[in-house]
Order: structure tokens, then sequence, then C-alpha cells
């Protein structure tokens, strides 16, 4: 049907104005798919460096600590190239320029800053931060046999005799930190910092890495012996054990993180 010709000037007005809003707003634009990777680098590298940076600043050597730091700051460095030509709003831009020197020094309380960004950049270009479909615990076990055991042990504590790796493969059943599983699905994804940790970005997929991440997250603890009710796969994702305790009661994530529902925000 042919449109009139007061249609046909009504609806060209309005998607001009829908343009100009989306090239003006850039809360109303999600960055080409493309981009999407870059950011998600991006934010698993400000989760990484807030998680070690204050266990780098431990290390007792002078010359141990400055190596480690100099480890980081370039993780950082290589992630943050791509924003260099994107469309990141200008004050994300200037805050990423000014934590970046701010990794090499000794800012003990840098962790919160680093996060804090991450957060923002999270919500700005609407990354997947939590799983696409309902975990498979029983699934998870069993990628996690296939394609992390042989260094972490078949049961996530860790393989302190692996001694040609530098650092040997850490406890991750019982981490010293309280990471959430999306940051723990982006260690996951896209490996350590200088660490022989690899990525299994292209080795698993996206579905069985959020089945290992709640695998080894409801593994932490005994069997459940509390009647809660289930929340979504969603809250858990994004919910570090910490808060899980301060919310639901100590000893809540033995439930909740073994009986759980499908996400809700897909």
């Amino acid at each position: 049907m042919r449109r009139q010709p007061f249609q046909g000037a009504l609806l060209t007005c309005v998607g001009l104005a829908l343009a100009l809003l989306l090239a003006c707003d850039p809360r109303a634009r999600r960055p080409a798919s493309a981009d999407a990777a870059s950011w998600s680098r991006l934010v698993a590298a400000l989760q990484l460096i807030a998680d070690e940076h204050h266990e780098a600043l431990e290390l007792e050597q002078q010359e141990d600590r400055q190596r480690r730091l100099q480890e980081l700051a370039t993780l950082l460095e290589a992630a943050s190239l791509p924003v260099e030509r994107s469309d990141l709003p200008a004050a994300l831009k200037t805050e990423l320029a000014s934590l970046r020197p701010r990794v090499l020094s000794n800012e003990w309380e840098l962790g919160g800053p680093l996060t804090a960004l991450a957060n923002k950049i999270v919500a700005w270009a609407r990354l997947a931060n939590t799983p696409p479909g309902k975990p498979d615990l029983i699934a998870g076990k069993n990628a996690y046999a296939r394609a992390c055991a042989a260094c972490h042990g078949s049961d996530g504590s860790g393989r302190p005799e692996l001694t040609a790796m530098d650092p040997p493969p850490v406890n991750i059943l019982r981490p010293q930190v309280n990471l959430t599983p999306y940051e723990f699905f982006n260690r996951v994804t896209y490996g350590g910092a200088a660490t022989a940790m690899p990525s299994f970005e292209e080795g698993l997929t996206v579905a069985e890495r959020w089945d290992i991440v709640f695998f080894l997250f409801a593994e932490r603890w005994p069997p459940c012996r509390k009647a809660l009710p289930a929340i979504s796969s969603d809250e858990l994702a994004l919910s570090g054990d910490f808060e899980l305790g301060n919310k639901f009661g100590y000893g809540a994530a033995a439930c909740l993180r073994r009986t759980f529902l499908a996400p809700t925000s897909r």
C-alpha cells in the first residue's frame, strides 16, 4: 500500500528523531557486537587486577613486587588499546586513563576503583554478565574434569607439585578472595596474567564455562541443611558468597548454589 504524503513525512521525521537520539545519547546505544569481546576483555582485566593488586603488594621481595605490578600494568595496557578509538564516554576514558599508571603504585585500596570502573563499563556496553540458560552442575563437574582437573586437581584444591608452572596452580575451590561467579567466569574465559592459566574462550562454550563456575561455587559448601526459597541464576552470578551470607544468613550459599532458578534477564 502506498503511503500518503503526510504519513511518509511523519514517519521520516520520527525516524530522524530516533536516529538523532541514538547518536547523541551513548546510554541509548549498544556498542557493535564486534566490540563486545574487547569490552569483555577490558572488564576481565580490571577485575583480575582488582583481585591481584593487593596480593602483589604483599610480595616480600621488591624485585618480585615490581615485576608482578608491571605484569598487571601490561595486561591493562593491552586491554585498553581498543578504547582509544572507541565511543566509550569521555568520562569513562578519563577514569581509565587515570587508573592505568596507578597499577604500578603502592596504592593498597586500588581494587575498589578498578571494580567500580569495570561495573560501569559492563552497564554502558550492556555486556552479558549472567548465564544464557540455567547452569547444569553435573555437566559442570564433567567439564571441569576434562578441562581443569589436570592442573587444579580433581577437587579443585590445586596441585603444588607442578613446580614447572610459575606460579603453581592455586586452590580454586576455596579462594582467599570474595569473587562473584561472573568474575570467575571471566577468569576462565580469558585466563590469568603472566601465569600458566590459559584462556578457554575457544576451548569451552559459554554454557560450559558457566556450568564449571556454578559447579565450583556449589562444591565449596557441605550439603544444604536449610530450607530456603530458590533464587535466579542471574542473582547468583553477580553475588559472592559473602553477599549471600549477609542477605540470607551464614551457610545459605550451600542451598542457594545447589538449587536455583533459570535466569530471568534473557
